[in-house]
């Protein structure tokens, strides 16, 4: 499992990365997964405008996203365990987003998801760059 994730608890019906069983689960992920790059400690480091400036853009996509989610699934999020550890760079977890985005085709999510994909495919470039 990689370093932001935790297995649910038996039993829990909570969901990980790698147990995203539809399109819409997983479109949480990406949610879950971004929100915690913007919420990173490492983008509050003095000196870091570039892990600033990407968590930001985490925060944009994730909450454009939200805004595709079907009213009655927004509770769903709180659902979703992502253990986020010390070592999680903002830039891994904006990758991870991304790769979670390729899971399933962008018909699947959400109406309007080609958006914010193409969003996170921008990001996800801006991260790679600043590396």
């Amino acid at each position: 499992m990689a370093p932001w994730e935790k297995a649910p608890e038996e039993g829990s019906g909570t969901m990980n990365e790698f147990n995203a069983v539809n399109p819409t689960a997983t479109w949480m992920q990406i949610i879950a997964i971004l929100t915690a790059a913007a919420d990173s400690p490492q983008t509050t480091a003095a000196g870091r405008p570039d892990l600033h400036s990407l968590a930001l853009g985490a925060q944009i996509v994730a909450s454009r996203a939200v805004a595709l989610l079907p009213i009655d699934s927004d509770g769903d999020l709180e659902d979703i365990v992502l253990e986020v550890a010390g070592s999680s760079a903002v830039r891994e977890l904006i990758r991870a987003a991304g790769h979670a985005a390729r899971r399933y085709p962008v018909d699947e999510f959400p109406t309007g998801a080609a958006a914010v994909i193409s969003e996170l495919d921008d990001l996800v470039a801006e991260s790679e760059a600043a590396s």
